[in-house]
């Protein structure tokens, strides 16, 4: 099958401008995220955040199991 030269142009422009759009949003999302104005507000969730911060850890050590040895 031989296909003229403006067809094949055709298809690659096509492949490449659908490329070109498909690598463009994540780099405009980047863009926007960089150059964007940043949000003050933060996300809140409610009372289970105050609730941890008032709470203290208590790291308890377990003894630590010896390997057991074989007696002759």
């Amino acid at each position: 099958m031989v296909w003229d030269i403006g067809f094949q142009d055709k298809i690659v422009y096509l492949v490449v401008g659908s490329a070109a759009i498909y690598l463009a949003f994540p780099l405009l999302s980047s863009f926007k995220t960089i150059f964007g104005k940043t949000q003050i507000k933060e996300t809140r969730f409610g009372c289970y955040e105050d609730a941890c911060s008032s709470c203290v850890v208590i790291v308890k050590e377990s003894p630590k199991v010896l390997s057991k040895r074989k007696h002759g």
